[in-house]
């Protein structure tokens, strides 16, 4: 803050310097000639900060603002991932509890999902709970075999009557 305030200080004096020298000197080419060289000298004094700058602090700076940055936006990927992930999974799970009530089953249902190679959230395992018998458990685990791709070692399916 210092060094801000010597550096206005010393834009604010050059300028009532040039002011005071502008009213003293008589018209003219000498008028003219003063008023260039003024103008040369108050540039001289807006930019004189920048011939004591670092810039290698200015790079370290800039590069830390960056990593920064970068952490930043992959801390903010990770949680829409994360979000979306979710998502997917009970997107997934009223698909499944819809099949279900088609034949007959009231359940309830929970989805994992991996991320694949392509960038998609797939179904990986799923839990069915709610009492079933086994032709419509049979019928289940083929649709969601064949729909969603969750192979049968994947399926569970609990009976809620098994449940404490």
């Amino acid at each position: 803050m210092t060094a801000v305030r010597s550096w206005l200080l010393a834009v604010i004096a050059v300028s009532l310097l040039c002011a005071v020298a502008d009213a003293l000197m008589p018209q003219g080419a000498i008028k003219r000639v003063g008023k260039l060289v003024c103008g040369l000298v108050l540039i001289g004094a807006v930019l004189s900060p920048a011939v004591s700058l670092d810039a290698e602090e200015g790079q370290r700076w800039l590069d830390s603002c960056l990593s920064g940055a970068e952490w930043r936006e992959e801390e903010l990927k990770n949680e829409v991932n994360s979000q979306m992930k979710t998502i997917i999974e009970q997107e997934y799970a009223a698909y499944i509890v819809d099949k279900a009530a088609g034949l007959g089953l009231t359940c309830t249902v929970q989805v994992e999902c991996a991320l694949s190679e392509d960038g998609l959230y797939l179904p990986v395992r799923t839990e069915v709970a709610g009492p079933q018998t086994a032709d419509v458990q049979a019928q289940l685990i083929r649709i969601i075999s064949e729909d969603l791709g969750v192979p049968d070692s994947a399926q569970i399916y609990i009976d809620k009557e098994e449940l404490p």
